[in-house]
């Protein structure tokens, strides 16, 4: 069972999409670039299955989103209400338990 934490980093933090291999790490392909914000958005438009092959790695953070965390990430930001800060993301980490 895993256990879903929230904490705030900012959107405007620089990240880089790279595309996911099987066991889930990060290849060297960068498929995308550019703010948190941004990669999102760029995610967002990905279907299913090209969600589920890439990660969203922070740049100067030791941040990383993988297919699992970012549809959690994607839900959050959908559901959140419009009053969310531009400056404030919601980090998702699984632990399992």
């Amino acid at each position: 069972m895993k256990a879903t934490t929230m904490t705030t980093y900012p959107l405007s933090e620089p990240a880089t999409i790279y595309a996911a291999e099987p066991s889930g790490d990060a290849t060297s392909e960068a498929v995308g670039q550019g703010t948190l914000e941004e990669c999102v958005d760029i995610v967002a438009d990905l279907s299913a299955d090209e969600q589920k092959s890439v990660i969203i790695q922070m740049d100067d953070i030791d941040l990383k989103f993988g297919p699992e965390e970012i549809s959690e990430l994607l839900r959050f930001l959908r559901e959140e209400t419009p009053g969310l800060s531009n400056t404030e993301i919601a980090e998702v980490k699984s632990a399992d338990l």
